[in-house]
């Protein structure tokens, strides 16, 4: 029983190490689609160092979605095809250990991560998403001050056209010097306002708040062409209002936002056309993890019995069943939102697939 109890471990250590390296790599591939973005928030400081780092731990869970299942196949194919290419497997069996023994130690260990995933995408990732969606929203004034270019007429704020000489960053707030704002909200009279320099910081959700030094404001009257006025300031305060263009595409929660149980209650809320999206979304949460299971099923044959080529083998054999089983996932879940699959077949339609070639 004890020298049993060792070999559990061993195999289980030895597939473990793979999938955690696995998953690892695979996250950071995922990162990437992502890192421009981020590199350009640090490199601009148009976002605060923390912040950044919000945005970094609230798509690990997102990215885990994808990446366990990944992780379970990679350390099953490489964690057996090392052992099968050391013929370590080939002892083990010698010794009495059998297939139904491996598939018992290996089933442990896939079940294990199907419920780690199972909890990330049910309930870890949705709350990492929201979050992330107001994270974001509270970036989006900070974020807009910083669009602001030197040199370049900026029209992007409601009546009011924008020209900075040169542009400086500041903790949570934009130094800008040499400072043009024309105000057209009356365009037959529009209000220009010069200054030496101005201090941009967020005040609210959708107001910046800019105060202005030594500057000067030049109005006229159209109504009298002939009068000209010029007001000199030392210091004075403008409020600016942030772009609302999305306000209406906001009011609504993304899915990938919604909490699993609020998902089906939505879904039964909407109309038909639009519930198919929240059904989709519904059964992805629990199609994916699963995807531990049937990878793993597909997988430990697969492992034992290559015994040439060792790991770089199960490296080539993991990339195929991915780019396989995300393929054939992809297509289900556009066949389901185009209505020629129902929601629940189409999500499931690749576990669906790799439950048969595995039980084959």
């Amino acid at each position: 029983m004890a020298p049993m109890r060792i070999l559990t471990r061993y195999i289980l250590r030895e597939i473990t190490s793979h999938a955690l390296i696995g998953a690892g790599v695979f996250t950071f591939v995922l990162f990437t689609r992502d890192l421009g973005r981020l590199l350009e928030l640090v490199v601009r400081n148009s976002a605060p160092f923390p912040s950044v780092a919000e945005i970094f731990f609230f798509t690990v869970p997102v990215a885990l979605i994808y990446t366990i299942p990944m992780g379970v196949l990679v350390g099953i194919l490489i964690g057996l095809s090392r052992l099968a290419a050391d013929s370590e497997i080939t002892a083990m069996r010698a010794s009495g250990i059998g297939v139904w023994t491996f598939l018992r130690i290996v089933s442990v260990f896939a079940v294990i991560a199907w419920v780690l995933a199972l909890v990330n995408s049910v309930y870890l990732a949705p709350r990492s998403q929201a979050a992330l969606g107001r994270l974001q929203d509270r970036l989006k004034t900070s974020q807009a001050s910083f669009e602001i270019q030197p040199r370049v007429f900026y029209e992007g704020f409601p009546q009011l056209v924008l020209y900075v000489q040169d542009v400086k960053s500041a903790q949570g707030a934009a130094i800008w010097k040499g400072v043009f704002i024309a105000d057209i909200s009356t365009p037959s009279a529009p209000r220009i306002t010069l200054a030496q320099q101005g201090i941009l910081v967020s005040q609210g959700t959708d107001t910046l708040h800019l105060h202005l030094s030594n500057g000067a404001t030049h109005e006229t009257d159209p109504k009298i062409p002939d009068q000209y006025q010029v007001s000199t300031f030392q210091q004075t305060d403008i409020p600016i209002r942030v772009p609302q263009n999305d306000k209406d595409e906001q009011a609504s929660v993304p899915v990938v936002q919604l909490g699993t149980r609020e998902l089906a209650e939505e879904a039964g809320r909407v109309k038909k056309y639009m519930a198919r999206w929240y059904w989709i979304e519904f059964h992805r949460r629990f199609a994916l993890p699963t995807a531990c299971l049937v990878l793993a099923l597909v997988g430990i044959p697969l492992g034992l019995s290559s015994k040439k080529g060792g790991k770089s083998t199960g490296f080539v054999l993991t990339i195929l069943l991915v780019f396989a089983y995300y393929s054939v996932s992809l297509v289900g879940v556009s066949l389901a939102r185009q209505g020629k699959l129902s929601p629940g077949l189409g999500v499931w339609l690749a576990n669906i697939v790799f439950l048969i070639a595995g039980t084959a």
